[in-house]
């Protein structure tokens, strides 16, 4: 007998199952035929993921859920549709092109709300420029010339210093030019006397 039913995957204490679809005979956690779906306990609320297309197929060809999964399809609204189905009142492919239907009517909802959310967000940085932009008003541009008044004064300083080392450093190479010039004059002497 096929069974839908959960299969526990997840690190120790931390639940998370997977709704499979698999033999009756097979152990928990053991060969599955399909997975149409996930549960994870530790959410709160719970949170139940489950292709209703596929079980929707499942349930029709006899397929027997465990208690939970019936809880969880019950919550989902797919027992009821099976139920029809049962009846005759609806196809199984008639509710698969539901289910598709209802997808992508859900991921064009979500692809509208993430461009809105986009642009709100860049709205929202504009606004936070033009403030910015306004915050800049005459007291700043008078701090703005302060400051430059303090660099073109620190940079006549620098250029004062750069000149008196300048000046001190010619002085120098002109005392080590004598110096050397000096003891030119000595050897040469010292040579002569010899």
């Amino acid at each position: 007998m096929v069974k839908i039913r959960l299969r526990r995957t997840g690190a120790k204490k931390q639940p998370h199952y997977r709704v499979v679809v698999t033999d009756s005979r097979a152990p928990r956690d053991g060969k599955f035929i399909e997975i149409i779906g996930h549960y994870n306990p530790r959410t709160e609320p719970a949170t139940v993921e489950i292709d209703a297309e596929r079980a929707v197929y499942w349930l029709s060809v006899g397929a027997q859920p465990s208690a939970a999964v019936k809880r969880m399809l019950d919550k989902l609204g797919i027992m009821a549709q099976v139920a029809a189905v049962r009846k005759g009142e609806v196809s199984v492919e008639e509710l698969a092109a539901e289910f598709r239907a209802q997808a992508e009517e859900e991921a064009a909802m979500e692809k509208k709300e993430a461009a809105e959310a986009a642009a709100a967000a860049e709205a929202a940085a504009l606004m936070e420029e033009a403030a910015a932009a306004e915050a800049f008003d005459e007291g700043d541009e008078v701090e703005a010339e302060a400051d430059f008044e303090e660099l073109d004064e620190d940079e006549e300083e620098l250029d004062e210093e750069l000149e008196e080392y300048e000046d001190w450093d010619e002085d120098e190479d002109d005392d080590e030019e004598e110096e050397d010039w000096d003891e030119d004059e000595d050897e040469d002497e010292d040579e002569d006397e010899d």
